[in-house]
């Protein structure tokens, strides 16, 4: 995306009389700096050149000089004062052409910011980062009967067997398991769980599990849609790039089943 220059379409003022950006200096009746001041210096000679001779402070020792200092007549100030007055003018409009066309600077710059990165892929053509669940739960759903679960976590021991989950998935992987709490969906990443204990694993500051699936879940509503997930406990993986990543464990969902009623919540173990 090329970075711009933002346009300041305020009419910013200095500390005192003189306007810094204007269209029209003259239409406004406002004197121009640099061209108010030499008229101020001009007048400050004028006066210093009507003193008397005897009010000048003589130096001791010192022969006092009876030659004039070299001053500038009427005409050849205001000569100086319109030079100014066009230079002015000229600054007036670099200002206003620099704010309707941004530097070449800006250019190169948002020109280089612009340029899009190169984005690590893998094998696959995948760009990293990538969620990896290598399981298909519309291939896996005729190979597994949920009628009986291999672990059914219910309103005891709710925390405890989720920790387990994450602490020893070796001794789980493969069960089938069937589990209700809340839907939770943090960033598209879809999970089931309670408030309960703290549970150092676990999302959201929920007592919760992930679950990945290819059923249809707009009917659900994240944190108050009551569920019940039935599937198998797998194992993914979670890279950020090529060398670096780390295990993911969650229920490949082959049922997704949405509750009348809640269960017990929060849970206490």
């Amino acid at each position: 995306m090329k970075l711009s220059r933002k346009m300041n379409t305020k009419e910013e003022k200095a500390l005192g009389p003189f306007r810094i950006f204007g269209k029209s200096r003259r239409a406004n009746g406002i004197i121009p700096l640099r061209r108010a001041c030499l008229l101020l210096a001009l007048c400050a000679g004028t006066l210093v050149a009507c003193k008397e001779k005897d009010t000048v402070r003589k130096t001791p020792g010192k022969v006092e000089s009876t030659e004039s200092t070299s001053s500038v007549s009427e005409e050849e100030a205001m000569s100086m004062a319109e030079a100014l007055d066009a230079l002015e003018s000229k600054d007036a409009a670099s200002v206003a052409a620099e704010n309707t066309n941004p530097s070449s600077e800006s250019k190169i710059a948002g020109s280089t910011n612009s340029a899009e990165s190169v984005k690590e892929t893998d094998e696959q053509g995948r760009t990293y980062p990538i969620d990896d669940y290598p399981y298909n739960p519309k291939e896996d759903r005729g190979k597994y009967s949920l009628e009986k679960p291999d672990i059914v976590v219910g309103d005891k021991l709710y925390a405890t067997q989720i920790n387990d989950w994450y602490k020893n998935f070796q001794d789980y992987e493969g069960k089938t398991v069937s589990i209700e709490g809340m839907y939770m969906n943090f960033g598209g990443y879809t999970l089931v769980g309670r408030n309960g204990p703290s549970c150092p694993y676990c999302t959201g500051g929920y007592v919760n599990f992930e679950f990945k699936t290819d059923l249809d879940l707009s009917g659900l509503e994240s944190e108050k849609s009551w569920i019940r997930v039935k599937g198998v406990l797998r194992q993914g993986k979670y890279s950020i790039s090529k060398d670096v990543s780390q295990l993911i464990y969650y229920i490949e969902a082959l049922e997704v089943e949405k509750m009348d009623k809640p269960g017990v919540n929060p849970i206490t173990d």
